[in-house]
This record gives structure tokens, sequence and C-alpha cells, in this order.
């Protein structure tokens, strides 16, 4: 593979980590958190606006636990700076560009247009609950919208159970669904991997038998079985989500489809050019 930084790559690179570093000083020196207006936020949350679909691409997480994060921006960079010269010494920095954005952006909407949905159904489904509050309104209620957390309780449903009046367990199930729903929709995401991985799907489509050279452990694999194992990592990930990942495995997968549409509908008119 060809190393050479690109022009867009580069510019691409120093938005990212200019941001970056943007972020992590305001936080730290001001305490500004510029998540709250540059991050995607969920269609139900007062910090949306229009603008987030583009500005989220650019934003990383930059703390975690109180210490500085750096992984986050590490990885979709480095994908960046192996995958993204060759697909811009193939379309040219404008039509890469593009296919940066409208992967990205894709991928956002996606995982925006879905939990959008989903809160919706939880809203309607916490309204139901305060309207009818019992233990097997709060089992039904679990089972559908909080199911990483269903074995835990198992303990106070069987209390509840046994004393279904009970005003104070009433009450506590009602605030937990409250919450439930609060956090939902106050979600946001932020980082560029829906256009990374739209990369990654763009590189293995058009150059399918790359070999590559793998770290952990050093094989040599072709690009396109590596496509094919993150696509089928990101669908198992999705699946058996739990409630301590907070990674956006379906905004990866949208973006790998955007990806795949985009290069197809490509290939198919070869007279387009940017």
């Amino acid at each position: 593979m060809h190393f050479d930084i690109t022009p867009t790559v580069k510019n691409l690179l120093i938005a990212n980590f200019g941001i970056y570093v943007l972020a992590l000083v305001l936080n730290t020196q001001m305490g500004i958190d510029i998540n709250s207006f540059l991050g995607l936020h969920s269609f139900y949350s007062e910090d949306f606006h229009i603008y987030q679909f583009v500005s989220y691409l650019f934003m990383h997480a930059y703390m975690e636990g109180g210490q500085i994060y750096f992984f986050h921006i590490f990885g979709n960079m480095f994908a960046l700076f192996m995958f993204g010269p060759m697909l811009e010494r193939y379309w040219g920095g404008k039509r890469f560009l593009f296919f940066y954005l409208f992967t990205g952006i894709g991928a956002g909407l996606s995982y925006w247009a879905v939990n959008a949905f989903e809160v919706y159904q939880l809203k309607e489904a916490v309204t139901f609950y305060l309207q009818h509050p019992g233990p097997e309104e709060f089992v039904r209620f679990i089972s559908h919208h909080d199911k990483s957390h269903y074995r835990s309780l198992l303990e106070y449903i069987d209390s509840f159970s046994e004393n279904p009046s009970n005003l104070v367990k009433i009450e506590e199930t009602k605030q937990y669904a409250q919450t439930l729903y609060q956090q939902a929709a106050a979600f946001s995401m932020v980082g560029a991997s829906g256009s990374v991985y739209g990369i990654l799907m763009g590189f293995g489509l058009l150059f399918p038998n790359t070999v590559l050279m793998l770290l952990f452990p050093p094989i040599p694999i072709k690009a396109k079985y590596i496509v094919g194992f993150y696509a089928l990592m990101e669908i198992y990930l999705q699946m058996q989500q739990s409630a301590g990942d907070n990674i956006a495995h379906f905004a990866h997968l949208a973006g790998m489809v955007f990806a795949f549409v985009l290069v197809r509908y490509w290939r198919n008119k070869r007279d387009l050019f940017y």
C-alpha cells in the first residue's frame, strides 16, 4: 500500500485533531463541553440542531472517568490515514470528501432516526406504565425496553410481586421508567466512525484483493476478508449490545451500507465526476 498522505485526508486529520484539542482545552481549562452543541443529539433533546449531522463527525470522546481519552480519535484517524489516501487518489479530492460526508451523515441520520423511533415507543410505554403501575406491567416494560438490566432486577421484581400495592415500590418503578426515558432522550453521538467504516467498505469494494498485513496476528489477508470480518463483528455486537456498551454499532453498519450503495451507484454512472 502507498502511505503518502493526500490533501483531503490531511485536511480531515487536521480538522479532527484540531477540534479534539480545542474540546479538551475548553473542558479542562474552562469547564465548557462543546459536545453539548457539536455532538449529534436526540430529536427529543432541546440541544438538537440540524447542523449536528455534520458537526458530530468532527467531535470525538476526549474524557473518560475524569481522564484524558485518546483512543477514540486515534483509532478513527489511523484508519482514515491508512485507507483514505488510496480512495482519494482513485476518486479525486472532491469525490472523496463527498463520500466521507455522505457515509458519515448517512450513518448519523440512520442512528438518529432509529433512536427517535425507539424513544417514541419508550415514551408511550412510560406513559402507559405511569397510568397502570404494578409488578406485571413493570416486568413487561423492562423486558421490552431495558432487557440488559432484566436479570439484575429479578430480585426486586420478586419483592414487588409479593406486595403489589407497596406504594414505595410503585413510586420507585415509576421513577425508574421516567429516568430510562430521560436517558434515552438525552443521547448524543460523536465521532467519525460512520465515515471510517464507509471508507473501509469502499476500500474493500474497489481494492478487494489488496493484501494487508495485520498487526495481531501478523499475517497477510485480503481487504475483502477484513471488510467482511468487520461487518459480521458489528452485526454481532449490535445484536449483543450490553448496558455498558456505549458504541453505536448500528451507525458503523449504516456507514458501510451507505458506502456500498454509493460505490455501486458511481460504478453504474461512470460519466459522473467531481
